[in-house]
């Protein structure tokens, strides 16, 4: 083993013991090496005169007309064609490598965000400091890095982003447990399927992923399904279960029913108990209208709140993207950097929000009018991007394609489930949506 792994390891056996078993076998091996990267930030802070340690080719960008040029005089080389299309960053905050934990800025500021919006988080102390990733994606897949080795339980709910077993169980080769989101009155989330996966797992060391709002059905559980959530997990945690709550956050924000907690339910598990480690991803893809981006948080909650730790934790997480992407874009994380707190940012935030919520609303007058009783059963849903109708039946990939192929609607079939993401529908349109589904779906019985 390198040095520095013996020494981040050292510190997270002795200070947190249950998140350092809880790793995965890459967790435990992985560190940041004393090499280019480190080399690069120590010529960086002391290199007076010239720097020659960092691999991008630079030139003069503010020669002030003595006989030598400076080296703070010194920038990324440009192509005057692609910088025409930024207007107010510099070539230093578009073109340069960033650091492969993001930005120092935009983490601070994030972390400053979490803990703003999440009424369970009292201090910046309280969690990590989120490491900037490539996206939602590449979030999850470095938490997979971190703690999922091949053959580990994730518990899950049945309902899912599709993307999460081309990860867990086709990359990392875990096994995968479901129990089925809604209780069976389908009126509210399933707490007593979680709890039979927790119970009957055999696993010493068990990962819960929870989505809210949840990709497909655009369901958040309320307060007070939350607090159950987090007693049932302390419950377990005090049988010896070692839990890790990996809280997919997407959607982050997009919430339309009062009886939501105002925040992520990852806030509501950090630092409840010595054996939960509490892991938040999240990103400006939807929090901030910005898909394109790929600009991702991770952040870790533990029992102790040690800064020790938490550096630890950290420094394996920016080796995992080091090893990977080795760092994520500089231009999109600089636009952050000088937009998160801006006030017409947040106007604006506010302006697109209403208009979601709108179209939701839209939505719940549309799918509960009794000439569709028998087509389909709707989904609870209160938050996101998407709803589901279960179709009443006849195959839902039918109703699908009949809806796209005659009609010239496009929707998602998710087994016996047909997801609508409002989202991209104009509130105006929402009527006639569910009235080609519907004719789809009578038409699909009739054999049209």
């Amino acid at each position: 083993m390198g040095e520095t792994e013996i020494e981040l390891n050292k510190v997270l056996s002795e200070k947190s013991p249950a998140l350092f078993e809880s790793l995965s076998e890459l967790g435990k091996r992985i560190y940041m090496p004393k090499g280019i990267i480190f080399q690069s930030d120590q010529a960086k802070d002391h290199s007076k005169k010239y720097n020659a340690s960092i691999g991008i080719a630079a030139e003069n960008i503010g020669f002030d007309g003595t006989s030598e040029i400076k080296i703070e005089n010194l920038g990324p080389m440009v192509l005057k064609s692609i910088k025409k299309h930024f207007n107010h960053l510099t070539a230093n905050e578009i073109f340069n490598y960033a650091p492969p934990s993001g930005d120092p800025k935009l983490r601070k500021l994030w972390q400053e965000k979490i803990v703003k919006q999440n009424p369970c988080l009292k201090l910046k102390s309280d969690i990590s400091l989120p490491v900037v990733v490539g996206g939602l994606t590449h979030g999850i897949t470095t938490f997979a890095d971190l703690f999922v080795n091949k053959d580990d339980e994730i518990i899950m709910a049945d309902k899912i982003w599709e993307n999460y077993n081309l990860i867990f169980s086709v990359r990392f080769q875990a096994k995968i447990r479901y129990y089925q989101l809604f209780n069976e009155e389908n009126t509210g989330y399933n707490l007593k399927g979680l709890e039979d996966a927790i119970a009957t797992s055999k696993k010493d060391k068990i990962i819960l992923l929870f989505n809210f709002p949840n990709n497909p059905t655009g369901y958040t559980a309320l307060e007070k399904e939350q607090n159950a959530i987090r007693d049932m997990i302390i419950k377990y945690a005090d049988k010896g279960k070692k839990i890790i709550a990996v809280c997919d956050d997407a959607y982050y924000g997009l919430f339309y029913n009062k009886d939501i907690y105002p925040g992520s339910i990852f806030s509501k598990l950090a630092g409840i108990h010595k054996n939960v480690i509490s892991v938040k991803v999240d990103g400006v893809s939807k929090e901030d209208y910005a898909w394109g981006f790929r600009i991702g948080f991770i952040t870790f909650a533990d029992y102790y709140k040690d800064p020790e730790v938490y550096s630890a934790i950290e420094q394996k997480t920016i080796a995992c993207i080091r090893s990977s992407v080795s760092s994520c874009s500089r231009s999109a994380q600089s636009i952050f950097v000088n937009t998160i707190n801006d006030e017409h940012t947040e106007k604006e935030k506010a302006e697109k929000f209403n208009i979601l919520r709108k179209r939701e609303d839209k939505v719940r007058e549309e799918v509960f009018k009794k000439e569709y009783k028998d087509l389909w059963d709707v989904y609870p849903f209160n938050s996101g991007y998407f709803m589901c109708l279960r179709i009443k039946g006849v195959s839902a990939e039918d109703v699908r394609q009949h809806a796209l192929l005659n009609h010239g609607l496009g929707t998602i079939a998710l087994g016996t489930d047909l997801r609508v993401a409002f989202s991209c529908i104009e509130e105006k349109n929402i009527e006639s949506v569910f009235k080609i589904i519907a004719q789809s779906i009578t038409e699909v019985k009739a054999g049209k």
